[in-house]
């Protein structure tokens, strides 16, 4: 696995985005009337590993309910041979500090390893065979979908975001689409093809059949999402790309 993600790593385009978030749906029933937010992403390649910082920012708007705000901040390192990844996410509710996990994390190849968190309390987490960390997941289904030969693909994935086993991601990776004109892209880092991919979340639990949640993204071969549809299960949050900026790669 290790050659693969570090070969890939090489294409990937490092860069920030910025993401619209707007309500694109919702159920009969749901609470929830309107969603106002923004995202901001930024991945780095930093020779020995990658770095990503990430800002969610979304508030709820109900319609029997005071409408609430919700901010998570992750800041990480990930080494590109995937044994080490250090983690620092940060939650608010309506302002005020509600979560925080921060943490490192080993593998030992696909025989599985161990996170260490530091907060909310001293933990240990043991991660199962076969668990990758968030940015070689990526790059391995960017194999995937490169190769066609796996449509569906499930991994544990491990992002720090819980203080808990990392639950598996079923991946379904549609064919190749030519990519939209984006004129966004288009300035900044374009490609010519994109694939569906639709991601569903679930937790470590055996007793739980549906996902907590599902993201449908349009991903580009280059490692950068053009657009994103999340799945909450009563109402579907659209992420749609705003701005586009490449960083420089280092010279290692």
């Amino acid at each position: 696995m290790a050659a693969t993600v570090m070969a890939l790593g090489a294409q990937m385009s490092p860069h920030r985005a910025a993401y619209r978030l707007t309500l694109a749906s919702s159920r009969e029933g749901s609470r929830v009337t309107g969603v106002v937010g923004a995202m901001n992403f930024a991945w780095n390649d930093v020779c020995r590993g990658w770095t990503t910082e990430q800002r969610f920012q979304i508030q709820f708007l109900y319609s029997e309910a005071d409408d609430q705000e919700m901010t998570t901040s992750y800041t990480t390192w990930e080494a590109k041979d995937g044994s080490v990844y250090r983690f620092n996410v940060r939650k608010q509710t309506s302002g005020q500090p509600d979560e925080e996990m921060k943490g490192v994390a080993t593998l030992n190849g696909e025989e599985g390893g161990v996170a260490h968190f530091e907060r909310p309390k001293p933990l240990d987490v043991e991660l199962a065979p076969g668990t990758v960390f968030p940015t070689a997941h990526t790059l391995l289904l960017i194999d995937q979908a490169r190769r066609g030969d796996t449509p569906v693909y499930v991994r544990p994935v491990f992002d720090g975001s819980e203080a808990e086993e990392a639950g598996p991601v079923s991946a379904v990776i549609g064919k190749a689409k030519p990519l939209a004109k984006d004129a966004i892209v288009v300035a900044a880092l374009h490609k010519d093809k994109a694939w569906p991919v639709h991601l569903a979340f679930f937790a470590n639990d055996e007793q739980q059949a549906l996902p907590d949640y599902d993201t449908a993204m349009m991903l580009m071969d280059n490692g950068i999402v053009q657009s994103m549809l999340i799945d909450y299960g009563d109402f579907k949050v659209r992420a749609e790309l705003v701005a586009l900026e490449p960083l420089p790669k280092p010279a290692c």
